[in-house]
């Protein structure tokens, strides 16, 4: 479980940082949010906060890899996604 959540969190962290470097890029040169990149960040959201559930022992569900990715809390969040 440390292994775990030293090389998730680690890459956890450089993923945010770049999604969050060019949603800014992004934002600055359309004006707009990147939906579908927004929509990535919330469902990273959802997997920091199991994994975090599960390395803190709150949780005994396993996080993605050992279950699926988090996937829209309804499904027509999905139906909007794509």
């Amino acid at each position: 479980m440390l292994v775990y959540a030293f090389v998730v969190f680690e890459l956890v962290a450089l993923l945010v940082l770049v999604c969050m470097l060019f949603q800014f890029v992004y934002r600055l040169v359309k004006g707009e949010d990147a939906e579908r990149l927004r929509d990535f960040t919330a469902d990273l959201n959802a997997f920091i906060h199991s994994a975090l559930q599960y390395v803190t022992f709150n949780s005994d569900q396993r996080p993605f890899p050992f279950c699926d990715w988090p996937a829209p809390s309804s499904p027509d969040d999905y139906a909007s996604r794509y």
